[in-house]
């Protein structure tokens, strides 16, 4: 679902730029890709993050006992405020996301002049570097998210700070890297969500083309 929302809303904010802010190779041009993207995700995860508690309260239990059935439990317990934890980080999260990806993705098209074919190159790594960035707001979204929904979730704030003390504690230079690697999913999870939108992209590009040209050719 994420995902999903993700392009077509970057595409309609990037139609309310100026004209031909976009294809504009100055840094202005950079700046306004780089809005385009933080709106994209900010907006993407107002509307997703309500799913995204839900689902994380039913991989919770030991018995899933469906999305519906989590809701009005959720519900019972904690009012409206399961459903609002984890929004201020996921907001976060995606806004750093979508502004370093859409930026970045960009910005390798135009400096590497790459072909239609190769594009899938510079989705991959600004997703990537996109995910690695906003790495720490996904984490507070998580604990955020695990919490009971009669209790009142840690800030990312408190999060944030724990994580730094506990990387700090941490003996060595590698223990401390490795600590940064794991609690922040740095890896096969980095290489999923790079995959995962660039595979996206390649799906919602083939989608709009269709799209233009059965308008050209209505019969067709």
């Amino acid at each position: 679902l994420s995902g999903g929302l993700y392009y077509p809303l970057e595409q309609f904010f990037i139609t309310q730029l100026p004209a031909d802010a976009v294809m504009d190779t100055s840094s202005s041009g950079a700046f306004y890709n780089f809005l385009a993207g933080t709106a994209a995700g900010s907006v993407n995860a107002i509307v997703c993050n309500p799913v995204s508690a839900v689902k994380y309260k039913t991989w919770g239990r030991d018995v899933n006992r469906g999305m519906m059935q989590e809701s009005l439990e959720m519900l019972r317990k904690g009012g409206i405020r399961p459903f609002c934890n984890g929004l201020v980080p996921t907001v976060v999260r995606d806004l750093v996301f979508g502004g370093t990806y859409t930026f970045l993705r960009f910005e390798l098209q135009y400096r590497l002049q790459l072909t239609s074919d190769y594009q899938w190159a510079s989705n991959f790594m600004a997703a990537a570097l996109a995910t690695v960035v906003s790495g720490p707001f996904n984490l507070a979204r998580n604990v955020q998210y695990a919490t009971k929904s009669r209790h009142v979730a840690d800030t990312v704030r408190d999060v944030l700070k724990q994580f730094v003390q506990e990387t700090w504690m941490q003996p060595t230079l590698m223990d401390k890297l490795h600590h940064v690697q794991n609690r922040l999913r740095i890896g096969w999870g980095t290489a999923r969500v790079a995959l995962g939108m660039t595979f996206g992209h390649f799906v919602y590009d083939k989608l709009v083309g269709l799209h233009e040209r059965s308008r050209e050719h209505p019969l067709l």
